[in-house]
């Protein structure tokens, strides 16, 4: 039995990082979506690593699964006053196998809520050309409480999970900064 092993990416894992992201997005670069994630290279793939923290779901010294954590500090990300999660993706073989869910769980509850005690989080979806993720992330708690229609006709939109209720600030949300 192959033991799963989560642990926050190194520049080492660059070439394997991003030969994920390709493989895992381009499906969506084929519906026409224009998210950074679709279009990386290597310089973006190291750039995330070192400036954010992006977790890895490694199996038999497999890299299978990431998700990075963007947070409110950091210098050109003002999505929200909450821990914002992207460049979610898993290999294509993996799909439909728990893996991702197991990944975005552990990073939800163990650092998010358990660790770093956030009262909430947030991600970006394609609410138009890729609309069954809203009805996947919504089935894990998450809430639409932004839109915006883009120039080539997706519409994205921000969701939130209230990870600590009594400490959860809808206001905190705020606004997001995207241009």
């Amino acid at each position: 039995m192959s033991e799963d092993i989560i642990r926050v990416a190194t520049k080492k894992d660059a070439e394997e990082f991003l030969a994920l992201m390709k493989t895992a997005f381009k499906p969506l670069k084929d519906l026409g979506i224009e998210w950074p994630s679709v279009n990386v290279g290597l310089e973006d793939v190291t750039a995330n690593i070192v400036n954010s923290t992006a977790y890895v779901l490694e199996r038999d010294g497999e890299i299978i699964s990431t998700i990075t954590i963007k947070f409110p500090w950091e210098a050109g990300i003002n999505i929200s006053g909450y821990p914002f999660v992207w460049w979610f993706a898993t290999k294509p073989e993996y799909k439909g196998q728990g893996v991702g869910d197991k990944l975005l769980t552990y990073v939800e509850e163990t650092i998010l809520r358990d660790t770093l005690k956030a009262p909430a989080v947030v991600l970006g979806t394609s609410l138009k050309f890729h609309p069954w993720l809203k009805g996947i992330y919504e089935r894990r708690g998450y809430t639409v409480y932004y839109e915006r229609e883009q120039e080539y006709g997706d519409v994205d939109g921000l969701m939130y999970k209230v990870l600590i209720p009594e400490n959860f600030d809808k206001e905190v949300l705020g606004v997001p900064v995207l241009d």
